[in-house]
């Protein structure tokens, strides 16, 4: 059975973005407004610049794409034909392929190595790096870490959590899955699971005082002798304040010294145990006198990973340390990942106590590793004030609802040590910086249990946890559960009275099954008289959820005599019968007079768990199972979010514990071929389900309908994409799959009633598309055959002689000259033998079929038109070879001339599901792919973002070009927003332009163009919607800032765009009356300008790199002369630009303003144009608004551009190798 949490197989993961509408809007060439020329105008915020796209390649080998839309908008997908699972829940986009599926199901895999969101956050996109870092963990059985598995390099080896650090190269990630992985367990014994080695990040005068640490100088206590260790980015060993502090230092950091180059090591390190030296004194930091060991485990730019971070505990342990400081973290965790269980394994080992940072995340559930270990001392941050700063990582843990953090400290503008030559944080001169964050609030509480160390040498670090927390001071206006007992005090800790042997109580699991609560759950507190004389306690205990019901607690006795050195205990018994499900918070405080001791509590009161075990049938009439796909199911709690997705086992089912609630409970039946190729899905659930009680819930494929997508052409699915999607209050959730559709035989969605509350929809995403290659023989068509290679393919129309070549060997082929041979694969390591085979021998076309049934792949380029035939097409073309001499009647294309683009979301579905595209008025959108080089390829990708639905749907195309091509834009909904982006290479290699999104109206047509010769820097054609201020786009006034963002690569109409590749070169100027205002190598950047009218230049000048996608358009020079005038509020600069058409020896040229200036504006224009980039031509322009110039004919011209209004604005463009010809 499963336990449902949020964290539970993690699968899925939500982007939270609005549907935005964005149009965009043309300036017209006509008179205007006002005779003074352009008047500038507040257009609010415009849409960010176009989509963005990352790989990454994952554990499995397997590539995935992240695309950011330029609506904010999140999609992705795999570049292969492997079918994956993709959702969203709380947080983040995760993409798991399916042979992964199961595996992650069974908690045998870190769920981060498949959250694209983070992953691409946290650089492990493969433009960041090359490598994959994992953690191999052993089972607890195993006395040692696991050997280094194939195609990994091992970094060390992690004794505390018993894993080893490896390295996997990602172009090796194939090899090392396939040598280390099973069904649902891994090959090697000694691997229990699979980690990501996870980023870790960097998370005085009058702190100490705020602490009471001048209290406890004056009686001596500076931490004297105490070691503490500073886990961090090192420290500056040339600071005065730190010279003489530090006894042993060490980095974990792969060739990166101790010396600290980020400063944030420097700035912790000095509040532990700083002299103050270069501020005569009045910066010293908390313990002075302690002694300090360094770890470098952050590195220069103030990241490291788990590994790191875990080797420095170590080390500090073994040298001796009392106290390890470590203002560092990663994700949320519920304390069972390796950071935090290693600094458990390593507390109780060593007796050492480990103070760490809460986090910076402000929000509630967001304390992160290793924070989130139960041993640790966890640290939120206060402001001088002592209120909970808004920044500081709230609690309770994820998971069990333990309290977290336990205290605070001051961490808001910190004055403390500057390390040379940094720059973070709030420079105060060359030694120190202010700075904020729990990273500052932790060194705080680190040298206070120094303090306290020294005061007690013989305490524990566990005592020295119980008297910081249990002597706190809570702060008003925050929970229990966001701060703990709140702000340490140390004159109030160092010598307590009474001491409690527990800073936190942990109550662990708290649900049940069955029909009877459990007994009571009871913890003892043991308290410690320290004092002279005896004393007694009154005891009392309570605890809240947020909503402020009270939980059954209780505590025995009620008062409690202690004798003088002595100690006793007391018992909290919690009543789950008369708790309700939640999550509490709350305080055993034990009162000595005026005196309160405080040990913190917190739990997740999970109530009675019903057993619901869910079932399914596939469309074969067995279970439906892992065996050709993942099918398997999803439970989404409609009340608190909480999501548990796992496949089903081997009898199709799967039993989960939930609490009782209002649930989605869906489902997917991925049935297989005969190799075991997931060749269909069935959609099958109840959206809106309540569950109070055990249930069992069976659904069977075979009750569900065939989605049929009538095209009014021939057209083949090129991928499918079907997804649930529930949206209930404010919380929404999706949960699909995508399918390369040359495998998938069909997609099938149960019936589906209109839901009680909220919105369920049934979205699919079809891409469809004419075929490149039509096979007829005797006249019977084939179906349409797979390509074997992207860049040699049959264009043209012929029949052809088929040929049998048997197994492909040069013998078999003696007689394939001119003919479509016909060749038995012999398997990967022969296709690229049997295909240069076929090409010597003449062959003008190559079809490869596989004997065994079943979907299967391979690829080779050599030359000659490769297709794949399923078992099936094989064998019914050696049926007809048996009967005597055949042909094969050919029809081929390079690339398909029409496609259609189905966006589909219906939220009711009764009987079959068939769309008739000639019915539903598409929108038209007629593309020109120009062809820029002969070597490039190119892919172009449509992402259909449906109303209310966070996660985006794409489908992606490789287009040979230059093709002209119509595609249908199909949707059954209103408000749907297409975005599209194209790149040069197979797999998105380079040379990025994209569009910005819109919507398009039923029957509404669209012209555009992609890959055009003529291209320049210019503000592409947009609309007045909010989006745009954060990317100073389009370019304008704030006050004495101009805020510039201009594309440098736009095409000549404006509505396409991109942005500099890698080995291209910017520069951009501004000027003023020739004064010099700023440069930058980039065409983004904020100038300080004077605060009056004044006319300005901008140059910006743009080459394009020598391995570039484009051949045309290589270089230009632009400069743009404007006059600017302060303005309260933010004002559009008037900058002219140009739009350009090169068609059949005439130049087109519409000057206009930017978009978001008033008014069309009245231009003089002129051009001219140059074959040797030194004799230039005057061009004959004629027309209104629009102008015309024949061109001289001629390879490669470079074209001279100016246009001015009529009060001196103006723009000079030259554009070298405008077009080929």
């Amino acid at each position: 059975m499963s336990r449902m949490s949020r964290s539970a197989a993690g699968l899925l993961a939500a982007v939270v973005a609005g549907s935005l509408l964005l149009t965009t809007t043309t300036a017209n060439a006509g008179p205007p407004d006002v005779p003074a020329g352009p008047t500038a105008t507040n257009p609010g915020t415009n849409p960010t610049p176009g989509a963005s796209s990352k790989r990454i390649t994952l554990v499995t080998g397997d590539v995935a794409e992240l695309t950011t839309s330029s609506n904010g908008q999140v999609s992705a997908r795999l570049l292969d034909d492997e079918p994956y699972y993709f959702g969203t829940f709380d947080g983040d986009l995760t993409l798991v392929p399916a042979d992964a599926y199961p595996l992650l199901s069974a908690g045998r895999l870190d769920k981060r190595l498949f959250n694209l969101t983070e992953l691409a956050a946290q650089g492990y996109d493969d433009a960041s790096r090359a490598s994959l870092p994992l953690l191999l963990t052993a089972p607890a059985t195993l006395r040692s870490a696991p050997s280094t598995p194939a195609a990994s390099t091992y970094r060390r080896t992690l004794a505390s959590v018993g894993s080893t650090a490896v390295t996997v190269q990602k172009a090796d990630a194939k090899t090392f899955w396939d040598g280390i992985s099973g069904p649902t367990t891994f090959k090697s014994s000694q691997v229990t699971k699979i980690w990501l080695d996870g980023r870790t990040h960097a998370t005085l005068d009058q702190s100490t005082k705020q602490i009471g640490a001048p209290t406890a100088w004056k009686q001596g206590y500076d931490g004297h002798g105490v070691k503490v260790a500073v886990l961090d980015t090192g420290y500056d060993a040339g600071h005065p304040d730190l010279a003489k502090q530090v006894v042993a230092a060490e980095s974990f950091v792969p060739d990166q010294a101790v010396q600290d180059l980020h400063g944030h090591g420097t700035h912790t390190a000095s509040i532990v145990a700083g002299l103050g030296t270069a501020s005569d004194g009045k910066r010293k930091g908390v313990a002075p006198g302690s002694e300090l060991l360094i770890g470098k485990v952050l590195d220069n730019s103030g990241g490291g990973y788990d590994s790191e971070a875990i080797a420095g505990m170590e080390w500090a342990v073994q040298q001796g340390a009392k106290v390890v400081s470590m203002s560092l973290g990663g994700w949320p965790s519920d304390g069972t990942d390796p950071m935090s269980e290693a600094v458990d394994r390593l507390s109780k080992s060593s007796g050492a106590l480990f103070v760490i940072a809460a986090g910076n995340s402000g929000a509630e559930e967001t304390v992160g590793s290793p924070g989130a270990a139960s041993e640790a001392l966890t640290v939120g941050a206060v402001d001088r004030d002592n209120s909970l700063a808004n920044f500081s990582s709230r609690g309770p843990r994820v998971g069990d609802g333990a309290l977290k953090p336990e205290v605070t400290a001051p961490g808001v503008e910190i004055a403390a040590a500057r390390a040379a030559g940094t720059e973070q944080g709030h420079v105060l001169g060359q030694n120190y910086t202010a700075m904020s964050g729990t990273s500052m609030a932790t060194p705080h509480v680190a040298g206070a249990a120094a303090i306290l160390a020294q005061r007690h040498p013989d305490w524990t670090g566990p005592q020295l946890k119980a008297a910081l927390a249990s002597t706190a001071v809570p702060s008003a206006g925050a929970r229990t559960d966001q701060q703990g007992l709140g702000r340490i005090d140390i004159p109030n800790a160092l010598d307590p009275s009474v001491l409690p042997d527990a800073a936190n109580l942990f109550f662990g699991d708290l649900s049940w099954t069955g029909p009877a609560a459990p007994a009571p759950v009871t913890r003892t507190v043991a308290y410690r008289n320290n004092s002279r004389r005896s004393v007694t306690l009154t005891l009392s205990v309570d605890a809240q959820s947020p909503a402020g019901v009270e939980a059954g607690l209780t505590v025995s006795p009620a008062r409690l005599t202690i004798p003088a050195g002595g100690t006793g205990s007391a018992t909290v018994t919690l009543d789950l019968a008369k708790t309700q499900p939640a999550k509490y918070a709350g305080v055993l405080t034990a009162r000595a007079g005026a005196t309160s001791y405080r040990t913190g509590l917190g739990f997740a009161a999970g109530g009675r768990l019903n057993q619901v075990t869910v079932k399914a049938i596939g469309r074969d009439g067995q279970p439906a199972t892992t065996k050709a796909g993942a099918s398997g199911v999803q439970l989404w709690n409609q009340d608190t979010g909480d999501v548990s997705a796992i496949a089903f086992d081997e009898t199709g089912s799967r039993t989960l514990d939930v609490p009782t609630g209002r649930y989605s409970v869906m489902a997917y039946a991925v049935g297989g071929d005969e190799a075991n190729w997931a060749n269909s899905i069935t959609l099958l659930g109840d959206p809106d389900e309540w569950i109070g009680s055990d249930r069992t819930f069976t659904f069977d494929a075979r009750s569900a309908h065939k989605v049929t997508i009538k095209t009014p052409r021939p057209a083949d699915a090129q991928s499918i994409g079907i997804a649930w999607h529930r949206k209930v209050g404010d919380r929404d959730a999706v949960s699909g799959w995508a399918y390369n559709g040359r495998v998938a035989d069909g997609v099938y969605v149960q019936d589906f009633g209109k839901v009680a509350n909220g919105t369920f929809q049934v979205v699919q995403r079809w891409d469809l598309a004419q075929p490149k290659l039509t096979v007829d023989i005797n006249g019977v068509r084939l179906a349409t055959p797979a390509e074997g290679s992207s860049r040699t393919v049959y264009v043209g129309n012929a029949k052809l002689p088929l040929y049998n070549g048997g197994d492909g060997t040069a013998a078999e082929l003696t007689g394939a000259k001119d003919t479509a041979v016909l060749i038995r694969w012999g398997g990967f390591s022969k296709t690229t033998a049997q295909v240069k085979a076929a090409k010597a021998a003449g062959a003008k076309v190559v079809f490869l079929y596989n004997e065994a049934p079943g979907f299967w792949s391979t690829s080779s380029d050599q030359g000659v038109p490769l297709y794949l035939l399923r078992s099936e097409q094989g064998k019914q073309l050696l049926a007809e070879l048996a009967k005597g001499p055949q042909s094969v009647q050919l029809n081929g294309l390079l690339d398909s001339t029409y496609r259609y683009d189905v966006a589909l979301g219906p939220s009711v579905v009764k009987g079959g599901l068939t769309y008739d595209v000639a019915k539903m008025r598409p929108a038209v959108v007629t593309t020109d792919f120009q062809r820029n080089d002969a070597f490039w390829l190119h892919r172009d990708q449509r992402i259909a973002h449906l109303p209310g639905i966070s996660t985006g749907l794409s489908a992606s195309r490789l287009v040979a070009g230059a093709v002209k091509r119509t595609d249908y834009l199909v949707t059954d909904q209103k408000g749907v927003t297409w975005d599209e982006k194209t790149s040069a290479g197979e797999w998105n290699e380079t040379g990025f332009e994209a569009t910005i999104a819109r919507s398009y109206r039923p029957g509404e047509q669209v012209t555009r163009g992609w890959w055009e010769s003529i291209t320049r820097p210019a503000v592409p054609g947009l609309s007045d919607a909010p989006g745009d201020v954060a990317q100073g786009w389009p370019p304008a006034r704030f006050e004495n800032a101009l805020r510039i963002a201009i594309p440098q690569y736009v095409s000549g109409d404006r509505t396409t765009f991109g942005w500099a590749d890698r080995g291209d070169v910017t520069s951009m100027k501004l000027t003023s009356n020739g004064v010099e205002l700023g440069s930058k190598n980039w065409s983004v950047a904020q100038f300080t300008v004077p605060e009056r009218a004044a006319w300005y230049d901008l140059t910006l000048d743009q080459q394009r790199g020598p391995n570039s996608w484009a051949k045309t358009s290589t270089s230009t020079h632009t400069r743009w002369h404007f006059l600017s005038v302060p303005s309260k509020s933010r004002a559009v600069l008037p900058l002219v630009q140009v739009d350009y058409k090169h068609t059949n020896g005439w130049l087109e040229l519409t000057p206009r303003y930017q978009p978001g200036v008033r008014g069309g504006g009245i231009f003089r224009t002129t051009a001219e144009i140059s074959y040797d980039g030194k004799t230039w031509t005057k061009l004959s322009l004629r027309g209104i608004g629009t102008l015309r110039a024949q061109v001289p004919a001629g390879a490669y011209p470079s074209i001279r551009v100016t246009a001015t209004d009529l009060i001196g604005n103006s723009i000079t463009q030259t554009i070298d190798r405008a077009w080929a010809a």
